[in-house]
């Protein structure tokens, strides 16, 4: 396997399996924010201002296990791509070599269609293998910008978590740490997989 080549599937597989950990991290958000529901609605009117961060936070988990699922999903599809992308330039490179060391032979016109339907083959891969790079950039992309609002979103909880009794304010605190630290995990691995891509791109120019 040609090692740019290697580079593709690797890193492709490698971007997989980082978002499948941002899914898993996700689903944590997921569950802070259901409890954040629940202590904000046992604090009581103390924590009034609290409820509707609670709708935020339940949106920006849903939308970072939606994203983040999809994202891993294409990743996967890209490092399926990538490998039978490799193992059609392999064959077409295995062509012109057999062309070149037998091209006085009288056989060897019989090998013309069999190349022509592996060369058809390859520009549909790879065609296929840039546009998923494209979407798999722009799916990232958005995703990361979603996960801008989490700092904004910890930073309005700890304000209202103030205006809660004693007894619930630390709890509420906890939920704000609990979305800063989630969200901050993510981003990691979103972030990581942009360099990734990134670089991805820069070998395919």
């Amino acid at each position: 396997m040609a090692a740019h080549t290697y580079s593709y599937f690797v890193v492709a597989a490698v971007i997989a399996a980082r978002l499948e950990k941002a899914t898993r991290i996700a689903r944590h958000l997921s569950i802070t924010a259901s409890n954040a529901r629940a202590l904000a609605f046992r604090a009581g009117e103390g924590a009034s201002g609290f409820r509707p961060l609670t709708d935020y936070i339940h949106r920006l988990a849903d939308l970072t296990v939606s994203s983040s699922s999809r994202i891993n999903h294409l990743a996967s599809e890209l490092s399926r791509t990538a490998a039978e992308k490799e193992r059609a330039e392999r064959a077409l490179r295995h062509f012109v070599d057999v062309g070149e060391r037998a091209k006085d032979s009288p056989f060897i016109d019989s090998l013309q269609p069999v190349f022509e339907r592996t060369s058809q083959r390859q520009c549909v891969l790879r065609d296929a293998y840039n546009s998923q790079i494209k979407l798999l950039t722009s799916e990232l992309d958005t995703l990361e910008g979603e996960l801008r609002a989490a700092g904004v979103l910890a930073t309005m909880s700890r304000v209202e978590a103030l205006q809660a009794d004693g007894v619930y304010q630390q709890a509420l605190n906890n939920v704000a740490d609990n979305v800063e630290s989630v969200t901050a995990s993510i981003k990691k691995h979103i972030q990581s997989s942009q360099t990734l891509v990134q670089q991805l791109t820069q070998e395919l120019s």
